[in-house]
């Protein structure tokens, strides 16, 4: 009991709303903390009450998602880093960071000859911060999970994901059957994709984009690989880590529905969102649904998207953190 009562959550301005929901579930207190912005941006912690010798729970995301005011996800990275070393200079005996969607995550290898690979320097300087430990979700590369000298817990999310669908939108609980494929609109995404598949038992395709990397957010060209009567009068179930500007999405939708998709489902697990994505979802009639988890704030985005469904992963991120705080294993929770 007394490593429970030695343990407290502190949240970061990035997500109130799941800090929230992660101290209700496990009764783990909330510390008061004031976030305090100057008027040139600077940031400044105020911690109101002690946390000397307690484990601290850090939540923050990776977004640049409007909260009350804009900030850029640089700004809540740095806010990361000044508030965790707020917290060791008041004497906090650990901290572990809960970052579902971990910033940069796209930049973990040189695309051109003097690149660089952020998603390792956001490792370092997560550690130089004096974290001890990293919780993420579905990392875009699971590389990343070697960046970092300390424990890096990645989770999945994709059975909270199948049973919200199944119940929340499609209003069953009955196998999908012959109506149903799952697509992987690239290479990268086709694990995830399998996983899918194999727990809703439908067909898996696979699309191949071909990008200009001297390009952001672009895709020149989206082919379809395997036999293209597998798609015929069906509904495609997109799966994939992310969305940003939805312009992957989008063409990868125009070519399903050339190929006789009858409609879209999209299954992401982060919902970026940046740019003109909400016009393009919008915009985009054959896709009815698009669903993805709470990794980052989203109660805008649904007010101005109404085919946005979000389902929680609190209750994942709560059993994760209830058993490092028990000793117990992280791995079966997903067995």
């Amino acid at each position: 009991m007394d490593k429970f009562n030695n343990s407290r959550i502190i949240s970061g301005s990035s997500h109130y709303e799941l800090a929230f929901d992660i101290s209700k579930i496990t009764k783990i207190p909330i510390v008061d903390v004031e976030h305090q912005y100057f008027a040139n941006g600077e940031y400044r912690p105020i911690i109101k009450e002690s946390i000397r010798d307690k484990d601290i729970y850090l939540v923050q995301t990776g977004t640049s998602a409007k909260i009350k005011v804009e900030r850029s996800i640089n700004d809540y990275i740095m806010e990361l880093y000044l508030l965790a070393r707020t917290i060791n200079k008041s004497d906090a005996r650990s901290i572990t960071l809960i970052m579902p969607n971990y910033p940069y995550a796209r930049q973990d290898k040189k695309d051109n000859p003097r690149g660089s690979i952020s998603a390792k320097d956001i490792a370092e300087l997560i550690q130089l911060a004096g974290i001890k430990r990293i919780i993420c979700m579905e990392l875009h590369a699971a590389q990343i999970q070697g960046f970092f000298e300390i424990p890096c817990d990645n989770l999945y999310c994709h059975e909270y994901m199948i049973d919200f669908m199944q119940k929340d939108i499609l209003n069953s609980s009955e196998k999908l059957g012959n109506n149903y494929v799952v697509i992987s609109p690239d290479e990268g995404a086709l694990k995830k994709a399998r996983n899918f598949a194999g727990l809703l038992e439908v067909p898996l395709m696979v699309l191949s984009k071909q990008r200009d990397y001297t390009k952001l957010n672009i895709v020149e060209k989206t082919e379809i690989i395997g036999d293209k009567d597998v798609l015929k009068n069906k509904t495609a179930i997109i799966i994939d880590d992310m969305c940003d500007t939805f312009g992957t999405i989008q063409k990868a939708t125009d070519v399903l529905i050339e190929n006789g998709v009858k409609d879209v489902i999209l299954c992401i697990t982060h919902g970026i969102f940046s740019g003109p994505a909400i016009k393009r979802m919008n915009e985009t009639d054959k896709v009815k649904y698009i669903i993805c988890s709470n990794s980052i704030p989203q109660t805008e985005n649904m007010q101005l998207c109404p085919k946005l469904k979000v389902f929680s992963i609190s209750e994942l991120l709560s059993n994760v953190t209830l058993r490092l705080i028990d000793g117990k294993s992280i791995s079966n929770l997903f067995k």
